[in-house]
């Protein structure tokens, strides 16, 4: 604040006043900014409201420089990746689509996972997709392969208390290892 004070009253440019200050309310902004006084979103908005007090240049002009069609664009993506998350879109869709397709299939599973990805990407940029759809991804392969191994392991208390079951104990440890296996490579995948 001093420095600002000092930039509008002493002038050490003489022949443009209206840049000292301006470089009062730069100096103010890069002291705020380093030494953190105020969130720093709060301290970008000074120029907003200094520079049409200091009489540097009209509020429209400032706000035209603040907020481009591209500037906008980009925070109604935000808004719309929030809506997004907000009410769990791509879950419910990836539900509904492992629902129809079927946990059968690891290709057809990924398939699922990338024709979801795909759709959402029209609608907000990627790193949110990958945002959103990876922690459910992950989910789901280390709850399959819980499965599958929760799986193994009732086949093989149910082996030990009835012999009459005619695959062997190498048998069903080899198919449940290739079922495993297939988890994996499909969790690889993703």
């Amino acid at each position: 604040v001093l420095c600002l004070v000092i930039l509008t009253t002493v002038r050490p440019l003489r022949e443009y006043p209206q840049a000292n200050d301006m470089l009062g309310i730069t100096a103010l902004c890069a002291s705020f900014w380093v030494f953190e006084v105020i969130p720093i979103y709060m301290t970008a908005l000074f120029p907003l409201v200094l520079m049409p007090v200091l009489k540097i240049t009209s509020s429209e002009i400032v706000a035209q420089a603040y907020w481009s069609w591209v500037s906008l664009l980009v925070v109604a993506v935000f808004f719309v990746d929030i809506a997004l998350e907000q009410v769990h879109l791509p879950r419910r869709v990836a539900l509904r689509l492992l629902l129809k397709v079927g946990v059968v299939h690891p290709a057809a599973l990924l398939g699922c996972f990338m024709g979801l990805c795909w759709f959402l990407a029209m609608f907000c940029n990627s790193i949110c997709v990958t945002l959103l759809i990876t922690p459910f991804a992950i989910g789901l392969m280390n709850a399959a392969e819980r499965q599958v191994r929760n799986t193994a392991d009732t086949s093989d208390g149910a082996a030990d208390t009835s012999v009459e079951s005619g695959a062997t104990q190498e048998q069903r440890s080899r198919s449940t290892e290739t079922a495993v296996r297939e988890v994996q490579k499909f969790a690889d995948c993703l």
